[in-house]
C-alpha cells in the first residue's frame, strides 16, 4: 500500500480550493491567514484577508499601526485579541529581526502570538520545514484514522496525534502536506456526515473499518450557550451617536459601542435608563425599541435590543459618553453596526 501522503498529496494536488494565501509563500502573508482563520470560517477571511495585506503589506507597516486602525481592519473576524497579538509579533519582527519574518522555526515560536499551530504552518508552508501544524481538522482526520478514542483534549492523546503526523509527514512536501490534511478535514473528514467514500486515506481508517465516525473524536462536550436579551440606547443626530471606548478587560476592548448594560447582561427594559446613568452618568430618555440584531461572544448567544433615546435634564446631561461618526473609521462593535444597519436608513435618518 502507497504511504500516507503519497495517498493524500495527489488527492490534494486535484481537489485543492482556491484559495487568496494559497497563491503566495509570502511568510507575513501566510502568517497573517493562519491568525485569521483561527476560529472563522475560510469564506468570511477572503475579503478581510485582502484588505488587511492591502494596508499593511510587511510586518513593519503593521507594526505602526494605532488601535483604531487595527480594531478597523479586523473588522467581521471577531476574537481581535488575536488582531493585537499579531500587531506583538509584528513589532518584535522589527525589533528582533529586521522587519523580516524569521525562517528558523526556534525563533518563530518565540513571535508573540504565535503558539505550535501558527509556527508549523508557517515554517511548513513559507519555509519547507518539515514541522506538523495540527489544528482541529487534522486532529479530527488523525484520531478517526487511528481509531483513538481517548479525549483528544488530554495530553497522551495529543501526544500520540502529533507523533503519528510528524510520521505521515512528506518531507519533500511539508506545506503542502500540511494544507492537504487540514483540507481533508475541511471538506471530506466533516464533523458530522464525513464523504469517506471520496476520502483517499479511507482503506485503512479504523473509525470507518469500526463504525465510529460518528463517535470520534471523542471530545469534552462544549459548554452550554447562554441567552442574554441585552439592551442599549441609541441616541442619533446627524450622522453621529453618542457611544463609549469599551475599557480593557471587557468583551470588545478598544471598540466603540451604544450605552447600556453591556453585551452580556440580560437587562429589563425598565431599567436601561438607570443602568445608563450609573455607568457612564448620563441622563437619557428611553423610548421604545427601534431594532434588534443577534450575536455571538464566546458561549454567550446575544439578543440586543436598541432603544430610541435622547439626552434628558436640564443640561441634557451626556456623561462620560461622547458623540462618535458612523463612518467606516470608527471602529463601532460588530453588533453596533447590526443595529445601526437595522435602525438607521440610507437617507441617514433613523426608521420609523
Amino acid at each position: 500500500m502507497k504511504s500516507f501522503a503519497d495517498r493524500l498529496l495527489p488527492w490534494f494536488d486535484r481537489h485543492r480550493r482556491d484559495l487568496p494565501w494559497r497563491r503566495t509563500t509570502d511568510p507575513w502573508a501566510i502568517w497573517v491567514s493562519e491568525v485569521m482563520l483561527q476560529q472563522t470560517r475560510v469564506e468570511a477571511v477572503r475579503d478581510p484577508f485582502g484588505r488587511f495585506l492591502a494596508r499593511f503589506p510587511t510586518p513593519a507597516a503593521f507594526a505602526q499601526a494605532s488601535d483604531d486602525e487595527l480594531l478597523t481592519a479586523w473588522r467581521g473576524l471577531g476574537y481581535y485579541r488575536r488582531a493585537r497579538l499579531l500587531r506583538d509579533g509584528a513589532r518584535a519582527v522589527v525589533a528582533a529581526h529586521g522587519g523580516a519574518v524569521p525562517a528558523d522555526p526556534e525563533a518563530l515560536g518565540e513571535l508573540p502570538g504565535i503558539g505550535a499551530y501558527t509556527r508549523g504552518a508557517v515554517a511548513s508552508i513559507a519555509f519547507g520545514h518539515a514541522e506538523p501544524a495540527i489544528d482541529g481538522n487534522v486532529e479530527r482526520v488523525t484520531a478517526r484514522h487511528l481509531g483513538l478514542t481517548d479525549d483528544v483534549g488530554t495530553a497522551p492523546a495529543r501526544r500520540r496525534i502529533r507523533s503519528t503526523v510528524v510520521g505521515w509527514l512528506d518531507r519533500t512536501r511539508p506545506g503542502d502536506f500540511n494544507q492537504a490534511l487540514m483540507e481533508l478535514g475541511a471538506v471530506v473528514c466533516t464533523p458530522t456526515s464525513p464523504s469517506c467514500e471520496r476520502c483517499p486515506v479511507a482503506h485503512d481508517c479504523a473509525a470507518r473499518r469500526l463504525g465510529l465516525t460518528d463517535q470520534l473524536p471523542n471530545k469534552k462536550p462544549p459548554r452550554k450557550a447562554l441567552e442574554v436579551t441585552a439592551r442599549a440606547a441609541l441616541v442619533f443626530d446627524q450622522g453621529q451617536v453618542l457611544g463609549h471606548r469599551v475599557p480593557a478587560g471587557e468583551p470588545n476592548a478598544g471598540q466603540v459601542d451604544l450605552p447600556g448594560g453591556g453585551p452580556l447582561q440580560s437587562l429589563d427594559e425598565a431599567d436601561l435608563a438607570q443602568v445608563v446613568h450609573q455607568r457612564f452618568a448620563a441622563r437619557l430618555h428611553v423610548g421604545a425599541v427601534l431594532a434588534s440584531a443577534r450575536h455571538a461572544i464566546t458561549h454567550h448567544r446575544i439578543t440586543m435590543y436598541a432603544h430610541t433615546a435622547a439626552p434628558a435634564g436640564p443640561a441634557r446631561t451626556t456623561g462620560r459618553l461622547g458623540w462618535f461618526p458612523l463612518d467606516a473609521a470608527t471602529p463601532w462593535t460588530t453588533l453596533s453596526r447590526k443595529l445601526f444597519a437595522r435602525a438607521i436608513g440610507a437617507d441617514g435618518t433613523l426608521r420609523a
